[in-house]
């Protein structure tokens, strides 16, 4: 405890805290949905707040928002950037149908700013993708190939591609990569993040509110005629695909590995067989490092 407070109290302070780095306000929801390690219900949350000077003297609570004291013009940066995030999902509404529909492609979610509708100017279209099979690195060319076509490769960012058979993150478990895992909002392939979930209990350990998707994003519906052709299109292509896969491995391997000096965060990059992450330019460090100041200065 900090000063006196109570660890439900801390909870909901550092999950504000957080949130403000990205200067984004918190809805009841949402609050509840990000405590770490404090099991909450709504009715809780907003009975410690309104019975905590300790708490109120930090976090303010106005027009369904929790946001850190003195910062309420937060709640129209979030409402601008809301508006924003809607248009450039409109605006690449087709492509995402057109990523969702490829064979061996099981689960696409957002990920970054654009899932938390939170899209700065200039701002990636960010994606998470599990395919079925060990269709990594030819799922992830033939995504790259559809942006270009369609002139969308400068804000299409496919940087987490992972197989089905290796749903489990191989790396320490630690808040930062749980919350990225909790605010993934899939669009197609709900059962399959629910399976990723499944394969990675320290994200429910971290946050123990959550429990599945958000249900406020918009899916993007698929036919029964449509998943029934993709998966005759998989069983056609068995053959041809496990050779363009090697293809597409080699080539596109070699072609990271010579940019590999551009990077600023190496070891967030994984250039397996059935994982390709693509974090090249990581902001963990930096957002962490302005969370411990922003905590450090209210606590």
């Amino acid at each position: 405890m900090v000063g006196g407070s109570t660890i439900a109290e801390e909870a909901i302070a550092r999950a504000v805290l957080l949130a403000s780095v990205f200067d984004y306000p918190l809805t009841l929801a949402q609050l509840r949905r990000t405590l770490v390690a404090s099991q909450q219900t709504a009715t809780g949350v907003l009975g410690t707040w309104a019975g905590s000077e300790w708490l109120q003297a930090r976090i303010e609570h106005r027009d369904g928002f929790f946001y850190p004291t003195g910062r309420q013009a937060l709640i129209a940066e979030r409402i601008r950037r809301e508006a924003r995030s809607r248009v450039f999902l409109q605006e690449h509404q087709r492509l995402l149908h057109l990523i969702c529909a490829l064979p061996y492609v099981d689960l696409v979610a957002l990920s970054g700013s654009v899932a938390h509708m939170n899209l700065e100017e200039g701002g990636d279209l960010d994606l998470f993708i599990v395919t079925r099979g060990r269709h990594v690195w030819s799922v992830t060319v033939a995504v790259i190939i559809l942006a270009r076509l369609m002139g969308r490769r400068r804000t299409l960012c496919a940087n987490y591609v992972v197989a089905d058979t290796a749903l489990s993150i191989d790396t320490a478990p630690d808040p930062f990569t749980a919350s990225q895992i909790v605010h993934l909002k899939p669009l197609v392939g709900e059962g399959t993040y629910l399976r990723f979930l499944d394969a990675n209990p320290f994200v429910r350990a971290f946050y123990p509110n959550m429990h599945g998707a958000e249900p406020s994003m918009p899916r993007i519906r698929q036919s029964v005629w449509l998943r029934g052709f993709k998966r005759c299109c998989e069983w056609m292509l068995a053959w041809p695909a496990a050779g363009a896969e090697r293809l597409c491995r080699w080539l596109y391997r070699a072609y990271l590995k010579q940019r590999a000096d551009t990077w600023t965060s190496p070891e967030q990059v994984r250039l397996d067989d059935d994982r390709l992450k693509l974090h090249t330019h990581s902001h963990r460090q930096r957002v962490m490092q302005r969370f411990e100041r922003a905590r450090h200065e209210a606590m």
